[in-house]
């Protein structure tokens, strides 16, 4: 471990050192490397420098503008016309690199030359730089049949032809129409016939003199003898030039495939080219996916190209049938090869990347013919059985995903590769960063089909957001965009639970990881005894339960556990880890996205049950530094939101409302938290917002509320001087609330004005505030005592109709509201002067 570890941190501050290079030692390096360019320099040397030089055209966060001397140098190299550099192919590889690295320019104009023999031999560094410049159609257009030229000429140069071909995929994949009919139908063609015709015999050693007249078969990757054609799986010591065009070939395939099929609608083969997406509506799961409350129409389809028209296209065509036709057979032979078991254990990282590759490429081909699905899908259940590496589960997924409709078998295919996926593979390779970035890739790549034609994101979205626990730095702009699809009207609870207790997770994925480096490495709990302590709370039986539950796959195993607080002590010693904490840093915005996706979305009884658990989850937090304070101002904002939206909630949720004031102890380290629940309860306890907001709630709630008061009030005349268990602002919202509560119901004013009057002289008398503050809180005693003697002004002040707030009111000094408040202030100032 240490040593991948020590070349990470060589690379990083390689990396960091390029980056933070001046323009004077930029200038350095640029001028070293002409230097190094100049006839009799050392091999040794100019290579050295010219690697330097494509480091720093890399890296540098300057403008990239090479001196026109160093520029020419290059170009020289590459075109060949530096015979003693342009011999040496480390030097005009590097030289083709630093170009394309540096282009596109305008500076750079570099193109073709007339064709000579002397030219050829270096196409294969010139080309990409051509196409790294990215402009001139003109020169492109002429380029595009000089390559279709070499590519169709048998017995050409295959390092010339392979380079061609990658050349002609670019131009098909961003020009399209620089390429005829006749074109894609000549190298449709050729690339056919590479495929198929390879051959299955070694080739010779080009480093032996001695001929012979016997050549061994090529072996297949379980080193039998190939017995029916080549692959890229078919091994040799040497290949010979067909068999290096059909390994090339099979890369370049499914990129060729794409480029040269446009969207639209068409016919091939008396087959429709029809995707397998159909237009359908959310809704049929109530609220199955919030984020993705929308009609979407995925029926598309790809067709063969524009020029399908005339002779040319009808040859295009003929050569696109043909091409699918072997790359079908070609593809399902690699997928037949990869079952066996290879006599290298090096080759299984070979075998999955061909296996990837292939069933990609099918996915492409099923677009172009969809008739051939069902023909497919044997060969791949049979992959999805016996092969279970993850990318490989994850092409079949997408396999699965584009073409279900079209299998039509009884069983659902996706359901077995999703739970291993979701749960094994997630589960078992969960440290593993290559494994993590290409789930949330397909994660993203399929978002909205996942959402509206599968429940998989709201079945599995724990063992998902365990991703996002893990490596919070990383992915959190993609979670931006995910977390919204796995929000459904099933999981809405559970995943507030699971977002609140994210740090955790991270914690118990630490510990998980802990326990595994232990057991692969045993000496290292001598050089980590922290670890063993901390294994030791995981291993414990009776903690099983805690993270079983925080660690699970599916959703749907209750909304959260019991004793979450003794839990959170369990794995207190994590809180300042910095996995833990940045963790922590990302939840808070986690917490808006999940509230803005459910307030757009939801309907009134979603939001009616998430109520409660904010109540609830105010008090409940992991203990990590200014994590709960920025989580409590969240929930604060978004309860505030909600009764904004939904002010009916203050009668449907009065017992839990009650329940919340009814206590001292949940203003204890969340004061801010719980004055917004007494101004919730004092703004919308009216029955202007609900009508079943009678007489009864609101003595209810002022009963409550009076009793609470006087407890705090109490709490403050015997705590020490200066150091009050509560702040004047709380006492002055719930002061207020019960003004608002007595004007609503005139009975309750006598027994208000007694309270708040009692109150005021208790704290002016024997109160601990500062004077400033005791001065503040007399003032607003006395001026809702002076509000509640005059009950229809009070009424007009404290409690005004919704449309004050959003009508449209006129300037004058006449209308209802500047009159009332005069009014008010005039029989008010008498009192108190």
């Amino acid at each position: 471990m240490a040593a991948p570890m020590q070349r990470v941190e060589r690379v990083q501050s390689l990396l960091l050192r390029e980056r933070g290079l001046t323009k004077r030692e930029l200038d350095s390096i640029y001028s070293e490397a002409h230097r190094a360019l100049l006839p009799g320099t050392p091999a040794a040397q100019c290579i050295q420098s010219l690697r330097r030089l494509l480091l720093t055209i890399s890296c540098t966060k300057h403008h990239r503008e090479l001196p026109k001397n160093l520029l020419r140098a290059l170009c020289i190299v590459v075109l060949g016309t530096n015979t003693s550099l342009s011999q040496l192919e480390p030097v005009s590889l590097l030289c083709s690199a630093a170009l394309q690295e540096y282009g596109p320019s305008p500076q750079l104009d570099v193109e073709l030359g007339a064709g000579q023999a002397s030219d050829l031999r270096h196409v294969p560094y010139l080309l990409p730089v051509i196409l790294a410049q990215g402009r001139n159609y003109s020169k492109l257009d002429r380029l595009v049949s000089q390559m279709v030229k070499w590519v169709s000429t048998v017995g050409f140069d295959v390092e010339i032809q392979s380079r061609a071909l990658a050349g002609l995929v670019t131009i098909a994949t961003h020009q399209r129409d620089l390429l005829s009919s006749e074109q894609v139908y000549v190298v449709g063609s050729q690339l056919s016939d590479w495929l198929s015709n390879a051959s299955t015999l070694q080739a010779p050693s080009p480093y032996s003199k001695q001929r012979s007249s016997r050549q061994d078969s090529v072996t297949e990757i379980d080193g039998k003898d190939c017995q029916d054609f080549f692959t890229l799986l078919s091994l040799a010591p040497y290949y010979g030039p067909d068999q290096r065009l059909n390994i090339h070939t099979f890369s370049c395939l499914r990129s060729w495939l794409l480029a040269t099929t446009s969207t639209g609608t068409g016919q091939m083969g008396g087959a429709a080219l029809q995707g397998p997406g159909r237009s359908l509506e959310v809704g049929g799961r109530g609220l199955p996916n919030l984020g993705e409350r929308r009609r979407v129409s995925e029926g598309g389809a790809a067709s063969t190209s524009p020029e399908g028209g005339g002779r040319g296209g009808k040859f295009a065509n003929k050569a696109r049938r043909a091409l699918i036709e072997k790359a079908c057979e070609y593809c399902l032979r690699v997928i037949d090869l990869c079952h066996r078991k290879p006599v290298k254990s090096q080759d299984q990282s070979l075998i999955q990347a061909c296996l990837v590759e292939a069933i990609e490429t099918l996915i492409v081909i099923c677009r172009l013919d969809t008739s051939l699905v069902s023909k497919l899908y044997p060969a791949i259940k049979q992959a999805q059985a016996n092969l279970k590496w993850p990318r490989v589960q994850l092409v079949i997924l997408q396999f699965f995903l584009d073409y279900n409709e079209a299998l039509h078998v009884a069983l659902n295919p996706k359901e077995t590769t999703s739970a291993d996926l979701f749960e094994e593979v997630i589960t078992k390779r969960m440290y593993d960063d290559t494994v993590t970035f290409d789930i949330v890739t397909f994660l993203l790549k399929n978002l909205t089909k996942l959402c509206l034609e599968t429940d998989l994101l709201e079945r599995f979205f724990p063992s998902i957001l365990r991703i996002l626990a893990w490596n919070p730095r990383t992915f959190l702009s993609d979670f931006v965009e995910i977390l919204p699809a796995l929000i459904s009207s099933t999981s809405a609870k559970e995943m507030l639970h699971t977002l609140l207790d994210l740090p955790c997770t991270t914690a118990a994925l630490i510990l998980c990881h802990r326990e595994r480096q232990l057991r692969l490495n045993p000496f290292l709990g001598e050089r980590q005894p922290s670890w063993l302590s901390s294994i030791s709370i995981l291993r414990e039986q009776a903690h099983q339960p805690w993270f079983n539950f925080v660690l699970r796959s599916r959703s749907g195993a209750g909304d959260t556990v019991t004793k979450l607080e003794f839990f959170y002590k369990l794995i207190g010693g994590l809180s300042t880890h910095p996995r833990v904490v940045i963790c922590s840093q990302a939840v808070p915005s986690l917490i808006r996205l999940y509230f803005k996706t459910v307030l757009q979305h939801a309907d009134y009884d979603l939001v009616s049950q998430l109520v409660p658990i904010i109540l609830e989850r105010s008090a409940i937090i992991y203990p990590i530094a200014s994590f709960s304070k920025e989580v409590r101002e969240v929930l604060s904002r978004e309860l505030l939101e909600i009764f904004r939206l939904y002010p009916s909630l203050v009668v449907d949720q009065k017992t839990e409302l009650l329940d919340f004031i009814g206590a001292l102890g949940h203003i204890t380290g969340k004061e801010d938290f719980f004055a917004h629940v007494v101004w919730i309860i004092g703004q919308y306890t009216a029955s202007m917002y609900d009508r079943r907001c009678t007489m009864e709630l609101i003595i209810i709630y002022c009963e409550s509320l009076e009793t609470l008061l006087y407890e705090v009030s109490v709490l403050v005349l015997a705590s020490s001087e200066g150091t009050p268990p509560y702040s004047v602002r709380l006492m002055a919202i719930m002061m207020t609330t019960l003004a608002k509560l007595a004007s609503r119901c005139q009975d309750l004013i006598p027994r208000v004005i007694l309270c708040l009057t009692k109150i005021s002289q208790q704290q002016q008398a024997k109160g601990k505030f500062p004077e400033d503050d005791k001065a503040v809180l007399l003032g607003r005693a006395r001026e809702l005592v002076n509000l509640l003697k005059l009950p229809d002004v009070a009424s007009a002040i404290l409690s005004p109709p919704p449309s004050i707030v959003d009508g449209r009111w006129h300037s004058d000094v006449n209308t209802s509201v500047p009159l009332l408040l005069k009014a008010a202030s005039q029989l008010i100032q008498p009192e108190t002067a």
